[in-house]
């Protein structure tokens, strides 16, 4: 259950959310006929078009240990949520992948650059905003309690 007043995903949502985006990713690049990013493209062509299913897995694995590992690391810079804050920062960078794959990128391509990773700035700023504006209430809630109200 989540606190009240939490800026996070819960886990639950959060892991399904990540889970839909993972595998809608795949599922666009299965009806695409092929995969674009040259880090998956050499294992899907080695491996055939329905691997995706199966790299979609291990994708998902993977996010699971840096939602763990780099959890525990945000645990120890204060925040006491920091698998929640990590997984909710990976469902905001997907959905912004997934959201410019669909609806920008058949319109403005990959910003000129022959391969997509001129996106990146299209999936750090929003994640980077959400993390800006966290550590912002955070800092805000210590200043509550530096300076009560007086009434």
């Amino acid at each position: 259950m989540q606190k009240e007043g939490a800026k996070t995903l819960p886990k639950k949502a959060g892991w399904l959310a990540l889970a839909l985006l993972v595998f809608y990713d795949a599922f666009l690049t299965y009806l695409k006929g092929g995969e674009a990013n040259p880090l998956w493209k050499p294992i899907v062509g080695q491996l055939g078009i329905n691997a995706l299913w199966l790299l979609a897995v291990l994708v998902l694995g993977l996010f699971y240990a840096v939602v763990k590992i780099a959890g525990k690391y945000a645990g120890k810079g204060g925040q006491k949520n920091g698998e929640e804050i990590v997984l909710t920062s990976l469902v905001i960078a997907f959905a912004a992948y997934d959201a410019w794959l669909v609806f920008f990128l058949p319109q403005f391509g990959y910003l000129g650059a022959k391969t997509h990773y001129a996106i990146i700035p299209v999936i750090a700023v929003p994640v980077l905003a959400y993390n800006l504006w966290l550590q912002f209430r955070k800092n805000q809630a210590v200043c509550k309690q530096i300076k009560p109200n007086k009434e």
